[in-house]
C-alpha cells in the first residue's frame, strides 16, 4: 500500500481513518520484530545500502557536470564576466563530448545501482516479509483454543494478511530513508562550497518548509489501530454472510446485509477523502514554497550573472540542486506518512505474536492400549462457574464408553479436556498411566481420532481431506476408510471420485456426505483413542449401522468415547456414564442402568415407543 497521503491510488480496505491516536506512531515492538527477523540478512542489507550509496552518489555529481558544460559554451562567445574563461571551440568540444560521456556513464550506472538495490532490497523483504506472516500464523495456530472464543476468524486473517506491510517497511529504510538523508547532507556541502551567498538564498525557505512537512506529518498520524479493528469486523461480516449465504437467503437478508455493509464502508471511505483533502492543502503550500525558492536562487543568480560575479552554468547548478534540496524532504516526510500506517497496521500482527502463552509441549506420549482416566477432574470456563464438578471415569482399553445425558452436561467438555483443548481447574486424567498435565499437546492429539458434528472439510479432494490427520496414507487406505465410513454412493456420483475438489466447508457435499468425510479420516488415521462427539448425527439410521459396524472392524480397535443423544449409538457400548450439570449422576452397561430406571431408561424406553 502507498502513502495515502499521495492521493494516487485507489481506495482500498486498508485505508486510515483520521482520528486521534493513542498509539505511539513508530512502536518499538513493531522495530524489535524487524530487527529480529533483520539480523538474519545482514550481509544483504550492507549490499543494498552500498548500491543505494553509489546511486545517490551518481545523482549529486550531474549537476556539476550541467556546470562546466555550459560554462564551456559560455566561454565560447565574448564576455567581460572574468568567472567565465574563454574556451576555444576545441576546448567547449572537448568538454562537451567528456561531460556527455560521463553524464550518459553516470546516469545509466547510477540506475543501474538503484535497480540492484530494489532488486536485493525485494529480496531481502519478500523473504522476511514470508517469515513474519509464517511464524505469525504459526504463532496464531499453537495458542490455545480459549483465544479463538472471543475472536472472529476473518478479523484473525485480515491481521495476520496484514504482514504483507513489512516489505515496504524493510524497503523504506534499507533504500530511501538512510540515501535520502545522506543526499540532502551532500547537496548542502556541495551547494555551500559552490557559493555559500547562493546556498543562503537556496535554504532561506527551508525552514517554513521543514515546519509545514512536519505539521503535514503530524496531521496525517492518526489512530490508525481503530481504524484497521473497523475493517477486521467488516471484513468478519462479509465472512460470515458468504460462509452462512444459505440461511441469508432463506432469511431474505441479502439486502438488509448489503446495506449494513455499504453504511459502514461509505462511512470509512468519507474520512478517506477527507484525510486526502487535508494533505492537499499541504501539499499546496509545500508547492508554493518550493517554487517560490527556486525563482529567488533564478532571480538573485541572475542578477550575479550580469554583476558577473557568477556563471550561468552556477545558475544551472544551483536549480538542479534545489530541485534535489526539496526532493528527499518531500520523500521522508511522505515515507513518515506512509510509515505511520504501515506501523500501526503491522502492530496489529504483532500483538498477535505477543498473545498467548501458546501450548507448551511436553513429554511424548508412550504406546500403550488406550486406558483413560478422569481423576476428580474439576473445570471452569469462567470463575465461580464449574462445568464440571469433580467428575470420575474410566475408559477401558478396546472398548466403547459412552457419555449421555441432557444438552449442557459437560460431555462436550470432557471430551475437550481429554484433547488438551483445555486445563482442567484441578485433579489429573491419566492416559495409559502418563499425566495429560505432564504430556505435550501434540502427543495427546496424534493418538486421538476425532469425529464431531462441527467438523471441517477443507477445501481440497475428497482424498485429501481422508489424507489430513495422516498425510502418508497410501491411496488403497484412503479408498478403504471411504467404503467403510458410507461413501460408495458418494464415489460413484462425484465425477472425478476421490479426486474430485469440494468447495470450502464441504459446499458439494451433503451434511452426511461431509460426517462420513470425517470417519472416513479417522478410519485411515487408526488411532489409539476414537472420540466420537455426536459423531452420526447427521446420518439415517441405515448408514449410522454401516458406520458402527465399520468402527468395529478397525484393526487394533481404539478406545472409543461417544458422546451421543440417540440410543442408538449408546445400546451397544461397554458402558455408559450419564451426566448432569457437570457430575457423573448414573454409570454402568446400558442393561444394568435400564434395569435402575433413570435417565438413561427413559431414553431407551422412548427411543424403542
Amino acid at each position: 500500500m502507498h502513502s495515502i497521503a499521495q492521493g494516487t491510488e485507489a481506495p482500498s480496505y486498508n485505508r486510515p481513518v483520521a482520528q486521534p491516536a493513542p498509539d505511539p506512531a513508530f512502536s518499538p515492538r513493531v522495530f524489535q520484530a524487524l530487527l529480529a527477523l533483520a539480523r538474519q540478512h545482514k550481509p544483504q542489507f550492507a549490499l543494498i545500502a552500498l548500491f543505494s550509496f553509489l546511486a545517490t552518489g551518481a545523482d549529486l555529481l550531474q549537476p556539476l557536470i550541467y556546470k562546466y558544460a555550459i560554462n564551456a559554451v559560455a566561454g565560447l562567445f565574448v564576455t567581460a564576466n572574468p568567472a567565465i574563461p574563454p574556451t576555444s571551440p576545441k576546448e567547449t568540444l572537448q568538454t562537451l563530448i567528456v561531460s556527455v560521456v560521463l553524464l550518459f556513464v553516470i546516469s545509466v550506472g547510477g540506475y543501474f545501482f538503484s535497480l540492484r538495490s530494489r532488486l536485493y532490497g525485494a529480496r531481502v523483504a519478500s523473504r522476511m516479509e514470508s517469515t513474519f506472516i509464517v511464524n505469525t500464523f504459526g504463532h496464531v495456530l499453537r495458542l490455545p483454543i480459549s483465544f479463538f472464543s472471543h475472536t472472529a476468524s476473518a478479523g484473525l486473517a485480515k491481521r495476520i494478511d496484514q504482514c504483507d506491510h513489512v516489505a515496504p517497511i524493510v524497503a523504506a529504510f534499507s533504500q530511501q530513508i538512510l540515501p535520502e538523508a545522506v543526499r540532502f547532507v551532500g547537496i548542502c556541502a556541495i551547494m555551500f562550497s559552490q557559493n555559500w551567498r547562493m546556498a543562503v538564498v537556496s535554504f532561506v525557505l527551508l525552514p517554513f518548509y521543514l515546519w509545514i512537512a512536519r505539521r503535514s506529518a503530524l496531521r496525517m498520524r492518526t489512530n490508525l489501530d481503530t481504524y484497521y479493528e473497523l475493517w477486521e469486523n467488516i471484513s468478519a461480516h462479509i465472512a460470515d454472510s458468504i460462509s452462512a449465504v444459505k440461511t441469508v437467503k432463506l432469511s431474505g437478508a441479502e439486502t438488509r446485509e448489503e446495506q449494513r455493509l455499504k453504511e459502514e464502508s461509505t462511512h470509512a471511505y468519507d474520512v478517506y477523502l477527507q484525510r486526502i483533502a487535508t494533505a492537499q492543502r499541504f501539499y499546496i503550500s509545500q508547492s508554493a514554497l518550493s517554487n517560490l525558492s527556486k525563482s529567488m536562487v533564478l532571480g538573485y543568480g541572475g542578477f550575479l550573472v550580469l554583476q558577473h560575479q557568477l556563471t550561468p552554468g552556477d545558475v544551472v547548478m544551483f536549480v538542479a540542486y534545489l530541485d534535489r534540496l526539496y526532493s528527499p524532504i518531500d520523500s521522508l516526510n511522505e515515507i513518515a506518512v506512509s510509515l505511520q500506517e504501515y506501523m500501526a497496521s503491522l502492530l496489529r500482527a504483532v500483538k498477535l505474536l505477543d498473545a498467548g502463552p501458546t501450548e507448551q509441549p511436553g513429554q511424548d506420549l508412550a504406546p500403550g492400549p488406550g486406558r483413560v482416566e478422569f481423576q476428580n477432574v474439576r473445570f471452569s470456563y469462567v470463575p465461580n462457574r464449574e462445568v464440571l464438578r469433580g467428575i470420575n471415569l474410566t475408559l477401558e482399553p478396546g472398548k466403547i464408553t459412552v457419555l449421555a445425558g441432557p444438552s449442557g452436561a459437560g460431555k462436550t467438555t470432557t471430551a475437550d479436556l481429554l484433547l488438551k483443548l483445555y486445563e482442567p481447574t484441578s485433579g489429573d486424567i491419566v492416559i495409559d498411566g502418563h499425566k495429560l498435565s505432564q504430556t505435550g499437546p501434540d502427543a495427546v492429539r496424534r493418538a486421538i481420532g476425532v469425529v464431531s458434528t462441527d467438523g471441517v472439510v477443507f477445501r481440497a479432494t475428497l482424498a485429501g481431506n481422508i489424507r489430513y490427520k495422516r498425510p502418508h496414507a497410501t491411496d488403497a487406505e484412503v479408498r478403504e476408510a471411504a467404503l467403510a465410513a458410507g461413501l460408495s454412493r458418494t464415489l460413484e456420483r462425484l465425477p472425478q471420485g476421490l479426486n474430485t475438489e469440494v468447495g470450502e466447508d464441504g459446499v458439494g457435499l451433503s451434511a452426511g456426505e461431509r460426517q462420513r468425510l470425517q470417519i472416513a479420516r479417522m478410519l485411515v488415521d487408526k488411532p489409539r483413542l476414537l472420540v466420537l462427539d455426536e459423531a452420526t448425527a447427521n446420518l439415517d439410521y441405515a448408514t449410522e449401522t454401516e458406520v458402527k459396524h465399520a468402527l468395529t472392524l478397525l484393526n487394533p480397535r481404539p478406545t472409543m468415547l461417544v458422546i451421543a443423544h440417540r440410543y442408538t449409538m449408546m445400546k451397544d457400548a461397554d458402558y455408559v456414564y450419564v451426566m448432569k450439570e457437570g457430575q457423573v449422576v448414573e454409570q454402568g452397561p446400558p442393561t444394568a442402568l435400564i434395569a435402575q430406571n433413570g435417565w438413561f431408561a427413559q431414553l431407551a424406553a422412548q427411543s424403542t415407543e
